[in-house]
């Protein structure tokens, strides 16, 4: 079975409780973190070596992109919880793990699958974008050098939440319905037929739109971790240990 779980921000602890709990099995199973598996949560070390551990694989989020640019050196570091990550032996090994990490992926429903076909992406896409396997295929098949990470596509896919029609961007961040005029959430233009899975907005949880889900449920502030079953169309969580 192929299971999706919202940002992690190294809450580690809650995301062995969740594979506990949906009988996670490595040999059988697929695992897709939705971007942010690091940083603001108590352990982004032990989160990474649990992803790498259980052969996950993921799509680049924005606390990612800050990990991989802090450690190349390229960005100045603000605070963030990192430390033990940046400084461990394996460090080197599990970022490069989340820098070799697509920034948007199309995965189809098997068969028999009671979910729908699936774009994995950490934020969203920008409303002008009609051809996203096209953009997969140039974007995902680009150098993932420091330059990718800083791109405007990237930029976009990791950060966006309300924005306008031509794709301006408001840093407004709490709740959908509140995004102040003339932005709006950005799947409100999402015109394409497969369902778009994505974390990032933990103002606004996790919920399920007419072709969006979004399950970034806020574990690092002491919401839930949520996890989507696309194969049975289930959701499951687990509370948090603490935030």
């Amino acid at each position: 079975m192929r299971w999706f779980i919202g940002d992690l921000q190294g809450c580690a602890r809650e995301f062995e409780d969740l594979l506990r709990k949906i009988r996670f099995d490595p040999q059988a199973d697929e695992l897709w973190c939705l971007g942010d598996l690091v940083n603001r949560g108590p352990d982004s070390l032990a989160a990474l070596r649990l992803w790498r551990d259980v052969g996950g694989h993921g799509v680049v989020g924005n606390h990612d992109v800050y990990a991989l640019l802090v450690a190349a050196g390229r960005w100045p570091r603000k605070h963030d919880t990192l430390g033990p990550l940046l400084a461990a032996p394996e460090g080197p090994e599990l970022l490069a793990r989340l820098r070799a990490m697509p920034a948007l992926q199309f995965l189809p429903a098997g068969p028999g699958s009671k979910g729908p076909d699936v774009w994995a992406v950490h934020a969203g896409f920008h409303p002008r974008w009609n051809d996203l396997h096209g953009l997969a295929a140039r974007v995902n098949g680009a150098p993932h050098d420091d330059a990718w990470l800083e791109s405007p596509e990237l930029s976009f896919m990791t950060r966006v939440r309300c924005c306008t029609a031509s794709g301006e961007r408001s840093k407004f961040d709490r709740k959908a319905e509140d995004c102040p005029p003339p932005y709006r959430p950005w799947d409100e233009f999402y015109r394409g037929e497969p369902m778009v899975i994505h974390g990032h907005w933990a103002w606004r949880g996790h919920y399920r739109g007419p072709k969006t889900m979004g399950l970034d449920s806020g574990c690092v502030y002491g919401g839930p971790l949520t996890a989507w079953c696309q194969d049975e169309d289930r959701v499951e969580q687990v509370p948090s240990r603490g935030g």
